[in-house]
Parts: structure tokens; sequence; C-alpha cells
């Protein structure tokens, strides 16, 4: 299914869409697309004949998940790889990276979702990962992309990204999904 969906061209973020409503459903999360504010564009005579961003979204979605310790908010932006197994970390914008910063220290879950179509894998990137890669890309000293299911990712499927997060609750997980995110049994730190 994914294939298919991958190859009729849809965004990863109309199955995080439809993964939204799925918990939304079943009560668990509540989770929404941040639109992107666009500015009509007008020709001669006043006739709109374009659009551009007016000012850029934070980042993709922003809601809130319940946890047994009560409701854990959640910030992420959402990014695909066509083909191959590495997602540069340009990609991600200096807003969005910002924004997911000052989620995170606000006690926010920040990640980015990652999804590799040729590999058919999806990946969460949590922010505690992402900020010591992103300040050793930036220094020069590190790597400039993220390979699929190196240290520090978290696989998850459709359409339930947030079974790492959800399945690790049973262990009473609020505080270490804050600090320590997705330390799954067996899963690498």
């Amino acid at each position: 299914m994914l294939a298919n969906l991958a190859n009729r061209g849809a965004a990863l973020e109309d199955l995080v869409a439809r993964a939204n409503d799925s918990y939304r459903s079943r009560k668990v999360a509540v989770i929404h697309k941040v639109p992107t504010a666009w500015l009509p564009v007008r020709g001669p005579g006043g006739k709109i004949v374009s659009a551009k961003v007016d000012r850029k979204a934070s980042v993709d979605f922003l809601g809130h998940v319940l946890l047994p310790g009560g409701p854990l908010p959640l910030a992420f932006d959402v990014k695909e790889v066509s083909k191959g197994c590495r997602w540069p970390l340009s990609k991600l914008e200096e807003h969005q990276y910002e924004y997911l910063r000052d989620s995170a220290l606000t006690g926010a879950f920040s990640f980015v979702l990652i999804g590799f179509w040729e590999l058919q894998q999806f990946f969460i990137l949590p922010f505690t990962k992402l900020e010591p890669r992103w300040a050793a890309w930036k220094a020069g000293i590190g790597p400039a992309s993220v390979k699929a299911g190196e240290s520090g990712l978290v696989e998850t499927g459709f359409l339930d990204y947030l079974y790492p997060l959800l399945s690790n609750t049973k262990k009473g997980a609020r505080d270490k999904c804050l600090k320590k995110p997705f330390s799954l049994p067996n899963a690498s730190a």
C-alpha cells in the first residue's frame, strides 16, 4: 500500500493526517496540521494569478497525546526521502529547528518524522537526538545527513507512527519520553 501511495505522489503528510484522524477517533491524541499562510498575487486587472507564502509555518503538526501522567504536547515536522537512505539536515529549515527546540524547552515532545519511500521505512528523530547532530553539522564537524536506521532514530510504522511512544506509556514513561524519548527494549538509543 505504501509503495502505491508513494508512486501516486501522495505526501507523507497525508498519511500522517489519516493516522491523526485514527488517534482522535480512539481518543488517544489530538494533532492538527499547521496551515501555511498564503498571500494572493494579483495580475493586471486585479485577477489572482498566483500565491506566495506570507509567513512560514512553525512546523507541520502540533497537538498532544494522552499518557497516563497527563497530556504530553507534541510538535513535529514531516520530511520525505523519495530515493536512497539519507535525509539531509539542510532540509530542515532554521525556523523549524528553532521551533522544535523551543517546544522541547517548554516540555513538548519534539521530533522529525522521516519517511524513506524507497525503503518503505519510517523513523522518528527525537529532538534530543537531533540537537547534537544539528550542532555538529552547523559547526562543520559532523555529518550533513541522517541515514535510515542509524543510532538515535526510532523505526515506526503507518498508520500508527506514535506506537513507540504509546507502547512505552505502559511502563510509566511520561518523564522518559521527555528526557530519553522512545527508549524501547532492544532499540538503539
